[in-house]
């Protein structure tokens, strides 16, 4: 498994949490994305922070765009949403984020749009502390574990998935209890299989058809929406909900990971994303798997 991103985050947390809280970080949300500023080989650009990113990624299109010579080591298969591709990983990369200088390596080249777009920051950043995201008010924190026990206030059925080790929550749609990944790279409300978006009774013929870009394909999605979402203590209504088209897949799952990976555990039926978190404050433990979601005042 290729090793994340670890000793870059515990320096910071040791050079700014003397308290054990670090102070709020402003983030910029794009199309539901949350960015920070970032500086990589020299070129200022932005970072996109993705709890359901099992491995670190730098931008292809950044790459070309700044027409940067960078060490190429080995290469890797990554499976997107929709596809899997062989790519290129590169190493000993210069980068400066949070004000922290360091070098990367085993950086997964992907696919990320913009080319001012740099990086994608998944489990190794998550998984060092307590992290809280505050989608109404564009602010992120780190918390150690002394100061928070979030398995105590813990307010939604949350576990670490088995094999991936990505956050899955339980929510309830159309009666039905269904486990979906908790990915904060996702701009969409609800995305799951057409398998369970047919079984109940979800489909109907004047849902919109838009296009879907993984991180190595793109493909053909339905989208509706739920009346209901029962997700921890609330319910929302009218959430955005998609599903494949006949003939395209989904792999939940397997967003940025490895092959090699045995996916096992719950059945994960789908996807939550950016349309759903941005009304609350979420306090998530990533490595131990627990939650807490609050609704905080707007600033």
């Amino acid at each position: 498994m290729i090793r994340l991103i670890g000793c870059l985050f515990i320096t910071f947390v040791s050079a700014c949490v003397q308290a054990s809280i670090t102070p709020w970080i402003s983030f910029e949300l794009d199309n539901g994305h949350i960015k920070v500023p970032v500086t990589v080989a020299g070129k200022q650009s932005m970072a996109i922070l993705d709890t359901g990113a099992q491995l670190n990624a730098i931008n292809q299109n950044f790459i070309d765009f700044h027409q940067l010579n960078l060490a190429h080591h080995g290469n890797v298969q990554i499976e997107g949403a929709h596809d899997t591709e062989r790519r290129k990983q590169y190493s000993n990369v210069d980068v400066e984020v949070f004000g922290i200088k360091t070098k990367l390596n085993q950086l997964a080249a992907v696919n990320m749009g913009n080319p001012q777009n740099s990086l994608l920051i998944g489990a190794g950043f998550f998984s060092q502390f307590v992290v809280q995201i505050d989608y109404p008010n564009s602010r992120i924190r780190m918390v150690t574990r002394d100061v928070i026990n979030v398995a105590k206030h813990e307010n939604i059925k949350t576990q670490p998935h088995k094999g991936s080790g990505l956050p899955i929550v339980q929510v309830e749609m159309a009666g039905k209890k269904v486990w979906l990944l908790l990915d904060t790279g996702s701009n969409s409300g609800v995305l799951i299989n057409r398998r369970l978006a047919k079984g109940l009774d979800l489909i109907r013929p004047e849902d919109h058809q838009v296009v879907s870009r993984g991180a190595n394909a793109q493909s053909t999605l339905r989208t509706t929406q739920l009346e209901e979402l029962t997700f921890g203590p609330f319910v929302l209504s009218n959430v955005q909900l998609a599903y494949p088209e006949k003939g395209h897949k989904l792999s939940p799952l397997k967003q940025y990971a490895h092959t090699s990976s045995m996916i096992k555990g719950k059945r994960v039926k789908g996807i939550l994303g950016y349309d759903v978190l941005k009304h609350f404050l979420v306090t998530l433990d990533y490595a131990r798997g627990n939650m807490h979601l609050s609704v905080p005042e707007k600033l």
